[in-house]
C-alpha cells in the first residue's frame, strides 16, 4: 500500500519514506515508534528496508 503511494508521488527518497510512513502509525504501532525512535542504544533507522524489516519484526507473527 504504501509503496504504491511513494511510487504515486515519485518518492524515492528513503528519510522522507520513513517519515510519511510513521506519520501514519497509530496506537501500538506508535507508541513503539516513540520508544524506537528515542532509545539511543538501537541507533537511527537509515532505510525504507530497515524500517519495514524492524516494523514487521515487531508486529508480524512467526509462524514457523
Amino acid at each position: 500500500m504504501m509503496e504504491n503511494y511513494f511510487r504515486a508521488k515519485d518518492i524515492v527518497d528513503d528519510a522522507v519514506k520513513v517519515n510519511i510512513a510513521s506519520m501514519l502509525l497509530t496506537d501500538i504501532m506508535l507508541l513503539w515508534w516513540r520508544g524506537r525512535t528515542t532509545d539511543k542504544r538501537q541507533g537511527e533507522i537509515g532505510t525504507w528496508q530497515e524500517f519495514q524489516c524492524e516494523l514487521k519484526g515487531q508486529f508480524y507473527l512467526d509462524l514457523r
